[in-house]
């Protein structure tokens, strides 16, 4: 019988991996539109070489179980485009107003690794300012595109189960609403970056928005962004950390490539006791 049960419960993941493999489509001319709405020129759909299907295929199967259920009932078509710069990453957007989604990516993704997109990500926060410092992230457990693809994922889950919800346990003390942090929160140095629409800071001061950072209960500065980008940050990372064994280190080294300071937010008290909550409520959401 437990031959039999296990078999059944493969057969079962196999034909929701084949469900989801089956929504990679070309993007919707809305889609691109949207792209352009936002002042990026060239954008194109991007045809998948049969190389770059298997790897989508092979991070759709291993998305959590619970991101493989909703997207089986939410996601209408998962595209990639050419064009987008690499600031960029994608896109998940609701399907007029039906309670589907799809999800965009740039292709991009393909050809970096976790570490890359990071670290160009993380250093368009800050500003050359002489002090010769250089910022780098190391991230292991996952490439770009799995990164990405279960962060986008997490948006849909999240927009379907309300997780992030002021009201709910997620966001409680932390988020008033959306995008306004709790008073305690919103203070803080970490809060003053590009991504909650602040000027580009200076790298000199890059050890205090970090020291600040790990007062805190994000896994990221791009989590302060808003209640959704700070779910659909914690929940990749707390999923890579736990089931891929992923690390997140942030170095600072001085004009000669000494290290000045290094962080792992996936070690930070707030962020590690939030990890047990996070657990819970995506248990619960299951």
């Amino acid at each position: 019988m437990a031959l039999a049960a296990g078999a059944m419960l493969a057969a079962g993941l196999a034909c929701a991996g084949e469900t989801l493999a089956s929504r990679v489509a070309l993007p919707e001319p809305e889609v691109i539109a949207t792209f352009e709405g936002a002042g990026m020129r060239d954008v194109g759909p991007h045809v998948l070489t049969q190389a770059e299907r298997a790897r989508v295929e092979a991070a759709l199967s291993s998305l959590p179980a619970l991101h493989r259920r909703i997207l089986g009932q939410k996601l209408r078509r998962l595209s990639f485009v050419d064009g987008i710069p690499g600031q960029g990453t994608g896109l998940t957007s609701q399907v007029g107003d039906s309670d589907r989604f799809d999800i965009t990516l740039r292709a991009s993704l393909f050809d970096e690794s976790l570490s890359e997109f990071l670290t160009t990500k993380e250093r368009r926060l800050f500003e050359p300012d002489g002090s010769g410092r250089t910022l780098t992230v190391e991230a292991s457990g996952a490439d770009a595109l799995f990164y990405v693809l279960l962060h986008e994922a997490s948006h849909v889950v999240d927009s379907t189960l309300g997780l992030s919800s002021k009201d709910g346990p997620f966001a409680a003390g932390i988020w008033q609403d959306r995008s306004t942090l709790a008073p305690g929160l919103a203070s803080s140095p970490a809060a003053t970056t590009t991504f909650r629409r602040g000027a580009r800071i200076p790298l000199g001061r890059a050890d205090g928005i970090y020291d600040a950072l790990a007062l805190t209960p994000f896994v990221s500065l791009y989590a302060t962004a808003a209640a959704p980008e700070d779910l659909a940050e914690f929940i990749t990372w707390r999923h890579i950390a736990a089931q891929r064994q992923g690390r997140l280190t942030i170095t600072l080294v001085d004009a000669v490539g000494k290290p000045i300071k290094r962080y792992e937010p996936l070690s930070f008290p707030a962020v590690k006791a939030r990890m047990d909550r996070a657990g819970a409520l995506l248990r619960d959401a299951g």
